[in-house]
């Protein structure tokens, strides 16, 4: 009988663990980077359209979450990678499907 209970014990437990990436121990979640990301984007309000949000264990030292906002058409917009920690570590625009990052010109 004990070890019935040990078993169902270990299978609840197993069955509370998430399987999702953003809920690391020691990261934010995703919808707090996608905040983060819109309050930094304050100033161009018609990029308000979220079209991706994942995770991305490579780059930076531990990962970071890579933001697309974009406006209505998503022809324009403005990305954002935020650490684990809540920073933003990069930026830079979107058009047509191309990204370009802060600082570069065309």
């Amino acid at each position: 009988m004990r070890y019935i209970a040990l078993f169902v014990g270990l299978l609840v437990l197993a069955a509370c663990e998430s399987s999702s990436e953003s809920s690391a121990p020691g990261r934010i979640t995703k919808e707090r980077a996608i905040a983060i990301a819109m309050e930094a984007n304050r100033q161009y309000p018609f990029f308000s359209k979220v079209t991706r949000a994942t995770w991305r264990a490579q780059g930076y030292p531990s990962g970071y979450y890579a933001i697309d906002l974009k406006d209505e058409d998503e022809e324009f917009g403005k990305f954002y990678l935020v650490d684990g920690t809540g920073h933003i570590v990069g930026q830079g625009r979107i058009a047509d499907d191309r990204y370009y990052p802060a600082g570069t010109t065309r």
